[in-house]
């Protein structure tokens, strides 16, 4: 039987498409792969750009299938090249638009959707290319932490509040401030996280409003290099001024769990060993969780995710049954959340290899500054 994977989408939504062609297109564009072989259809606007830039075995003309087909309706151009191509069986993503799918099947063509998050599963394991890009975009990515949390730590305190340069410090200001820095650098991160107070108490609360002393603030990072499009993600929790005593033993707690959760990362570790193996140390170190309440607090979150193209790829470090593979790229990112008191989360982003990890995270981890 002759197999065909298909994918009918823009670079910008599907990571898959440009891991296989390594050709950044903004409109939607046919590519599939036979055997090995790979093959672009593109328009003669984009013809001429993506014979020479995609990394394919043959880029062929959008203008002549349709003249084949004699139709420029997609479904048409996939149905014609199926025939032209003998193919027996038609794999999508799972994201496949679903009007196209409901359609070829109709029209007798044996077509099958990828239960699969990532389509293409050789994706998970990073090659020394990959990796490189990533530890290129945490460089960058920790230069602007920096730059960050140097302005907390020069900021003045006035009636518990912080301000830089004579005005209020916010959330606002510092992710202004993210976001200048990350493009100066030719990265994006539309949605980092700097919150403080009780928002840090909410894992994924983006942060507003003023920064106050004394107060935890999480820094989660986590950008995309628009050249690349490899994904960095970091995180820091700090204070200026002089945390509570309870922040600081949390601070603590997590800081061991978190490293404790490095040395477990190894190749054929299960991911559940790593995660409940940092929940019982917190919970044994009188910080459990609970999730009976209606905001619950503890470490109510996975342990980490793998990342590369995707901010979040599998393998997933949580309770389920993934276990990890040399050359894949994941975050450890234990926490701990409470409302009367706040978050703490640090986060670093390693490589798996056969005897443990490498870090590809440089950046201190302290919590007074």
């Amino acid at each position: 039987m002759r197999f065909m994977s298909l994918i009918y989408d823009n670079t910008r939504n599907s990571s898959d498409l440009f891991y296989k062609t390594g050709f950044k297109v903004p409109d939607p564009v046919i590519f599939f792969e036979i055997r090995n072989k790979k093959y672009l259809v593109l328009n003669d606007l984009e013809f001429q750009r993506g014979s020479s830039q995609a990394k394919v075995d043959k880029v062929i003309s959008l203008r002549e299938i349709s003249n084949l087909a004699k139709s420029d309706n997609v479904i048409d151009i996939i149905k014609e090249l199926v025939k032209l191509y003998n193919i027996d069986e038609v794999k999508v993503p799972y994201t496949f638009p679903s009007y196209l799918f409901d359609q070829l099947r109709k029209s007798k063509i044996k077509i099958k959707a990828s239960s699969a998050v990532i389509f293409y599963k050789s994706r998970l394991i990073k090659s020394s290319s990959e990796v490189k890009s990533i530890k290129k975009t945490m460089m960058r990515t920790e230069s602007v932490l920096e730059k960050i949390i140097s302005k907390i730590k020069y900021s003045k305190s006035k009636n518990n509040l912080l301000y830089s340069d004579g005005k209020l410090l916010t959330s606002e200001v510092l992710r202004g401030l993210c976001h200048i820095e990350l493009a100066s650098l030719g990265l994006e991160c539309p949605d980092c996280i700097i919150s403080s107070g009780g928002d840090s108490a909410l894992p994924h609360h983006e942060g507003f409003g003023p920064i106050g002393e004394s107060s935890p603030i999480i820094l989660d990072i986590f950008p995309k290099d628009i050249e690349s499009g490899y994904y960095g993600d970091i995180t820091r929790t700090v204070v200026k001024g002089k945390p509570s005593p309870i922040l600081k033993k949390m601070f603590s707690v997590v800081l061991f769990g978190q490293r404790m959760g490095i040395k477990l990362v190894k190749s054929r570790k299960k991911s559940s060993t790593i995660h409940s193996s940092i929940k019982d140390f917190f919970n044994k170190s009188g910080f459990p969780t609970d999730f009976t309440k209606n905001n619950p607090d503890g470490f109510i979150h996975s342990t980490g995710h793998g990342l590369g193209l995707d901010i979040h790829e599998p393998p997933r470090v949580s309770t389920g049954s993934d276990i990890l593979k040399a050359n894949q790229v994941i975050t450890i990112e234990p926490g701990l959340y409470y409302t009367k008191i706040g978050g703490i989360r640090i986060e670093d982003t390693v490589l798996v290899t056969e005897k443990g990890c490498k870090n590809l995270t440089m950046f201190p981890k302290v919590l007074e500054i």
